[in-house]
């Protein structure tokens, strides 16, 4: 799950689309995030449809590389031979809830494609692998496909002078970023494709709090930090540029 077949169709987005986009984003990082969202986490910038009006959407879990994801800061007991395809899984639940807080979507809950991949034996490669996209899609019942990747997930602590620390402090800086990809069940096709990425800076948070962050990604849990606030807004990014690709649903 999570590897993107090269070979599919997908059309450019309307650029007026992104146009639109691209301002509303302008617009909303001005403004102060919505209460229950983290003080980090914009909101969402396009409206919710109507139920009749949702895609039925199975999300793949998201593809995370070790050349990609920086976990440097977990012991070295923590990161094993699961610990990359765990992300990819909790990641990919992560996603789940954003498509969900979004509104726009009908969801195929993960546990049933997992099931479905597991009896297609497909549950140990952990890839998509668009021949199968069909045959998947028609027995967990969606219209379309989610893949996606964590393009980069870096983190840096750099010393610095700080207002307010006293000989200075340790300013973390996080970068999170996402791509994503919606595949047409019927024909392989890629209708609809966004990335985002997210930033996060922080003078004030330790090794172990971003340690025990990167854990919950593990295992599809998000709390509030910088690490899961540039992630969030990465996929809300992501997301809402794919959904743009997207044709009304017949």
């Amino acid at each position: 799950m999570g590897s993107m077949p090269t070979h599919a169709i997908h059309r450019r987005l309307p650029i007026a689309r992104l146009a639109v986009l691209a301002l509303l984003v302008g617009l909303v990082a001005c403004a102060p995030a919505t209460g229950g969202e983290g003080a980090d986490v914009r909101p969402f910038l396009l409206p919710p449809i109507d139920p009749e009006q949702r895609y039925v959407v199975a999300v793949y879990d998201i593809e995370a590389e070790p050349t990609r994801v920086d976990v440097s800061l977990l012991p070295a007991r923590e990161r094993d031979s699961r610990l990359f395809t765990d992300l990819g899984t909790g990641i990919g639940d992560i996603v789940t809830r954003e498509l969900f807080e979004l509104g726009r979507f009908q969801l195929v809950e993960r546990r049933e494609l997992a099931a479905v991949l597991a009896e297609q034996d497909l549950g140990d490669t952990g890839r998509f692998d668009a021949s199968t996209v069909a045959d998947v899609g028609r027995l967990v019942g969606a219209e379309l496909i989610l893949v996606g990747a964590v393009t980069e997930l870096s983190i840096d602590r750099a010393s610095a002078v700080v207002p307010g620390f006293l000989g200075g402090a340790t300013v973390t800086t996080v970068q999170v970023g996402v791509e994503l990809r919606f595949v047409e069940v019927a024909t392989g096709r890629i209708l609809g494709i966004g990335s985002g990425i997210g930033r996060g800076t922080d003078a004030e948070v330790s090794v172990d709090g971003l340690q025990q962050a990167l854990r919950l990604l593990r295992v599809g849990t998000v709390r509030q930090s910088i690490v899961a606030s540039a992630l969030r807004n990465a996929i809300r990014d992501a997301v809402e540029q794919a959904a743009l690709g997207l044709p009304p649903r017949r």
